[in-house]
C-alpha cells in the first residue's frame, strides 16, 4: 500500500509539473542535449516537444560545455546555480565544464522600484525607513542591495529577496530531484558520482541561500569571531529589521581590492592587503571552520587604518563550514606534504573522505607520492596552488573517495583568495603566509593546557563508563542466574583467557585511577587554590606527579607482558 501511494504521488507530482517538465525539455532539446533527456527516460516528451516547437537539434558551431552553459542560462535562477554549483565540483566534471560553467553570471532585470516599496512595506512596516535609495548598488538573481536610511539617521543597506523565488525554486529542485533518481537508475556509470546526493545537497544549499535569516546568523557569527579585532570589518546587523525577505546592515564604504588606482588614491598599502586578506582566509578555515565561501572582488572591500589597511566583508549568502575533525586532518595532510609521507597523506585523504570506498590503499600511497614530486619539490612561488588542489580531488575521484562539498568549497574559495593576493601583489603567494597561521594552530592544538583539557574530559568519560558498566551488565547477569542463558560453545585455553581477562581489568583499573588522577590535578590547577609550590598548586602537583607514576607502572606492565614468551 506504501509503495503504491509512493507512485501515484511521483504521478501526481510530475503532472503537476509537466509543464516546466516540457519547457526544460524544449531548452535542453534546443542546445542539443535531447539525448540526455532519452537516457533518464524522457523519450516521450522529447518527441512530444519534437512536434510542438519543430526544434532542431544546435548547430554544432560551439562546443558541448558552452552550449550547456548557454542552456542553463536560459532555463534561469535554479539551473544557473546548478552550473555554478558544479563548476565547483572538480571530482567529478571534465574540466572542460568546469571551466566553461564557471562563467554563469546572474545577470538579470532589476526589481522595480514600486515592488521594492511593497516588499519593504509588508515585511517591515511602512515606517521603517526614513529614505530608501530607488536604484539598487547590487542585484542579483536572489535579491538587490539598497542604500537606505533609518528614521534615526543611521546609514544602513537592505537587502531585498525577488519575489515569488519559492514556487519557482521548489518547482525546478522537485524536477532536478527526479531527473537525479532517474539518472542513478539507467546511467550505471553514474553511481559513482551519486546524483541524487548531488541534487540534494546542490538544494540544501540554494534553499539557506534564500533563506535571509539564515545569511543573518553568518554575520552576527563572523561579527562575534572579529569584535575585537581592527584589521577586520564585519558590519553591523539590525536584527530588529531582518526576516526571510530582508536584510538591513551597516552600509560600509570601501575600495574594492581589484581596483587598483583607487587603492593608491586611499593610500592603501597592497602588499600588507594581500597578507591581511590571506591570513584572515586561513584563520577563518583552519582556526575558526566557519569561512567566506564567495570572496570574489564585489564582496571585500579595503579601508584605511591607523595601523594598516583593514579588510571589510560583504555579502554573507554562502558560507562554508569545517568539522575540528576535518580541520585536524587537513593539517595532518599539510605535515604529511611537507614531510614527503605520502602514507601519512594517504591516511588523511582517507580519513576526510570517511571511509576508504573500497580503494587500494598502496596504489593510492603511490599516486600521492607522485603528486608530492610533482608538486613540492620547487619552491613556494613556483608551486600552483590551483593545480595542486585540482589533482588531490582528482586523486580523490579516481580512488572513489567521497569529497566532501564543504572541502570543495573551501578548495574554490582558496584560489579565489590567492588570485585576490596575487591582483594585489605580484610576489604574493598564500603558502607564504600559510607557515606562521598552521604553526600557531599547531601551538594551541597540542599545548600543555589543551592536553590537560582533553585528558579531564577523557576521564570524565573514563568514570562514566565504570560507573553505568556494572548497570549495563545486569540483565547479561540475570539471565545467567534465571538459567535462561545456554551456550553450547566448547571454549578452549580457557585458563589463558581468564589470565587475559585478568590483566585487561587490572589495566583499566590502573587507566581509571590515571584517569581520575588527571582529572582531579587539572579541576586543581583550574581553581588555583593554595597551598603553593613555585606558584602552582602544590595538591595539583602531587595528583599530577602521582598521576605520572602510575603511567610509568601501567607502560611498564604493557611492556613486560609484550616481552613474555
Amino acid at each position: 500500500m506504501a509503495d503504491e501511494t509512493q507512485h501515484i504521488f511521483r504521478i501526481t507530482r510530475a503532472y503537476r509539473n509537466i509543464g516546466r517538465i516540457t519547457e526544460v525539455m524544449t531548452v535542453l532539446f534546443k542546445f542539443g542535449f535531447g539525448d540526455l533527456a532519452i537516457d533518464v527516460g524522457l523519450k516521450g516528451i522529447v518527441s512530444r516537444v519534437r512536434k510542438m516547437a519543430g526544434l532542431q537539434p544546435a548547430a554544432a558551431t560551439s562546443s558541448r560545455p558552452r552550449r550547456l552553459r548557454m542552456a542553463l542560462e536560459e532555463l534561469g535562477l535554479v539551473f544557473i546555480k546548478l552550473g555554478q554549483y558544479l563548476s565547483t565540483r572538480r571530482d567529478f566534471m571534465p574540466p572542460s565544464y568546469v571551466e566553461e560553467l564557471s562563467l554563469l553570471q546572474d545577470r538579470v532585470p532589476p526589481i522595480p522600484p514600486d515592488e521594492v516599496k511593497k516588499i519593504l512595506s509588508f515585511s517591515l512596516g511602512a515606517e521603517a525607513f526614513r529614505e530608501v535609495a530607488e536604484t539598487p548598488l547590487a542585484a542579483a538573481s536572489v535579491g538587490q542591495v539598497h542604500a537606505a536610511v533609518l528614521p534615526d539617521g543611521f546609514e544602513a543597506v537592505v537587502k531585498v529577496r525577488r519575489p515569488g523565488l519559492e514556487r519557482q525554486v521548489a518547482t525546478d529542485l522537485d524536477i532536478l530531484m527526479q531527473l537525479a533518481v532517474q539518472a542513478e537508475k539507467r546511467l550505471p556509470a553514474l553511481k559513482i558520482v551519486r546524483p541524487t546526493e548531488v541534487a540534494a545537497e546542490f538544494g540544501r544549499s540554494l534553499l539557506d541561500e534564500l533563506n535571509f535569516r539564515a545569511e543573518a546568523a553568518s554575520i552576527q557569527r563572523f561579527g562575534a569571531l572579529y569584535a575585537s579585532r581592527a584589521d577586520v570589518k564585519i558590519p553591523a546587523l539590525i536584527p530588529a529589521l531582518c526576516t526571510e525577505n530582508t536584510i538591513v546592515m551597516e552600509r560600509i564604504s570601501g575600495v574594492r581590492l581589484d581596483d587598483v588606482e583607487g587603492l593608491a588614491r586611499a593610500g592603501i598599502d597592497r602588499p600588507a592587503l594581500a597578507r591581511l586578506t590571506a591570513r584572515t582566509a586561513l584563520e577563518q578555515m583552519m582556526l575558526f571552520g566557519f569561512f567566506h565561501a564567495d570572496p570574489h572582488p564585489g564582496n571585500l572591500y579595503a579601508q584605511p587604518g591607523t595601523d594598516g589597511p583593514v579588510l571589510a566583508f560583504m555579502d554573507f549568502g554562502l558560507t562554508g563550514r569545517l568539522t575540528r575533525g576535518t580541520r585536524d586532518e587537513l593539517l595532518r595532510l599539510a605535515r604529511g606534504a611537507v614531510r614527503m609521507d605520502a602514507g601519512a597523506c594517504a591516511r588523511a585523504v582517507i580519513r576526510i573522505a570517511g571511509s576508504s570506498g573500497g580503494s587500494d590503499r598502496d596504489r593510492l600511497e603511490l599516486d600521492l607520492s607522485a603528486l608530492l614530486e610533482n608538486h613540492l619539490h620547487k619552491t613556494l612561488k613556483e608551486v600552483n596552488l590551483n593545480a595542486c588542489l585540482r589533482d588531490v580531488v582528482d586523486i580523490m575521484h579516481q580512488h572513489q573517495l567521497q569529497t566532501p562539498q564543504d572541502l570543495l568549497l573551501l578548495a574554490k574559495a582558496l584560489i579565489q583568495f590567492e588570485n585576490l593576493g596575487a591582483g594585489l601583489d605580484r610576489d604574493f603567494n598564500i603558502l607564504d603566509e600559510a607557515r606562521p597561521v598552521v604553526l600557531s594552530i599547531y601551538r594551541q592544538r597540542y599545548s600543555p593546557s589543551r592536553f590537560l583539557r582533553e585528558m579531564a574530559g577523557r576521564g570524565d568519560d573514563a568514570l562514566h563508563a565504570a560507573m553505568t558498566l556494572p548497570k549495563d551488565l545486569r540483565p547479561f547477569f540475570d539471565m545467567l542466574k534465571s538459567g535462561r542463558f545456554r551456550s553450547e560453545m566448547e571454549i578452549k585455553n580457557l585458563g589463558t583467557i581468564e589470565a587475559a581477562v585478568r590483566n585487561a581489568a587490572f589495566r583499566l583499573a590502573i587507566a581509571m585511577v590515571l584517569s581520575s588522577l588527571i582529572l582531579g590535578s587539572a579541576l586543581i590547577f583550574a581553581a588555583n587554590q593554595p597551598p603553593y609550590w613555585r606558584g602552582f598548586p602544590l595538591i595539583g602537583l602531587l595528583c599530577l606527579g602521582a598521576a605520572l607514576i602510575t603511567l610509568v607502572f601501567l607502560l611498564a606492565t604493557l611492556h613486560g607482558k609484550k616481552a613474555a614468551p
